[in-house]
């Protein structure tokens, strides 16, 4: 995970550092959203929802509770 991060912020400082550089960044790991200008949800290769991040955090968290409420735990 330390590794994964360090790589986000390698990326993220040559785009800032740039100024002409854009960035696509594929992840299943919401902690690295925080490092994005945007986001796109996707589910069986559809777009489901884009927006800002926070917008997509909320939506993808809501989500994750309907599934984790069918189980208990």
């Amino acid at each position: 995970m330390k590794v994964q991060m360090g790589v986000v912020k390698a990326v993220r400082n040559s785009v800032t550092a740039s100024g002409e550089v854009a960035a696509l960044w594929v992840t299943h790991r919401l902690e690295e959203l925080r490092y994005a200008d945007g986001a796109i949800y996707m589910e069986d290769g559809r777009t489901i929802i884009q927006g800002d991040v926070s917008s997509i955090s909320r939506f993808i968290k809501r989500k994750q509770a309907r599934y984790f409420g069918h189980f208990e735990l």
